[in-house]
């Protein structure tokens, strides 16, 4: 039981801004337990946010447009910015269009340049006009508020799994190094049985939800092969932007099928 909370502390404490002020140990099972929680961490802050779009839909008579905003400013706050962090080092190393032993000292850079910063606004973007879309034709429920993000970052676990890291050194590969891989693949298959079923359940419809997890099982493969061709395999940027990009996928894929 005590691994157990300390697992789902250091998720807290890695990867949102909530302050956890102690120190936990950084153990195979705490470390592998962490990475199993992460699915459910996603949809713990976007419980949070749905809580917010609840309140700014009943209580106020705000655009699409600012809702949106204030939703996706809301995630960025969760997570103290930092797997957008790791979208503009991605763009900023990718965009360089140079070999991979300088793409990757890019993405260790903590400066950002102008490929980032383009990048950065064009997610943000399409986060907030795809999200709007939704709300104006009334097809943003509380529901998806809670499933994209858990969705996302089931992906991330799925894509983790399957990928070398790119490099010996760095978080992802401590991380990675502590991983009991087994338990961490059935633990997030089973969290991906339970987070289907729920969501199938709450939306009453099954064919979406099916639809949003194979675009996430897939996005997490292709992502392996065009992160492994460009950057040698994954990182904790990498990771973050894969966070971050499938949210914005599964917006799209969203209203796409609405």
């Amino acid at each position: 039981m005590r691994t157990i909370v300390h697992s789902i502390l250091l998720s807290f404490q890695f990867f949102t801004v909530v302050p956890v002020h102690k120190e936990l140990p950084l153990t195979k099972p705490t470390i592998t337990g962490m990475f199993s929680f992460l699915p459910w961490l996603g949809a713990c802050m976007g419980v949070v946010m749905a809580s917010v779009f609840y309140s700014l839909q009943q209580w106020t008579d705000i655009s699409p447009l600012l809702t949106a905003f204030l939703l996706v400013v809301g995630f960025i706050i969760c997570t103290g910015g930092l797997h957008l962090d790791g979208w503009v080092d991605m763009g900023d190393a990718f965009f360089s269009y140079r070999d991979t032993e300088k793409r990757l000292e890019i993405l260790d850079d903590p400066r950002i340049g102008a490929f980032g910063a383009m990048s950065l606004l064009f997610l943000v973007l399409t986060k907030i006009f795809f999200l709007a879309e939704l709300i104006e034709k009334g097809e943003l429920s509380i529901m998806w508020i809670v499933a994209v993000p858990f969705l996302a970052r089931l992906g991330m676990s799925l894509y983790f799994i399957q990928t070398k890291c790119s490099k010996q050194k760095g978080l992802a590969y401590f991380f990675k190094e502590k991983l009991y891989v087994p338990q961490f693949l059935v633990m997030t298959c089973v969290s991906m049985l339970i987070g289907l079923f729920f969501i199938i359940w709450w939306s009453g419809d099954f064919n979406l939800p099916l639809i949003l997890l194979v675009v996430v099982v897939v996005a997490s493969g292709l992502y392996k092969i065009w992160t492994v061709r460009n950057f040698r395999g994954s990182s904790g940027d990498l990771l973050g932007a894969f966070i971050e990009g499938m949210e914005a996928i599964l917006w799209i894929t969203l209203l796409l099928l609405s």
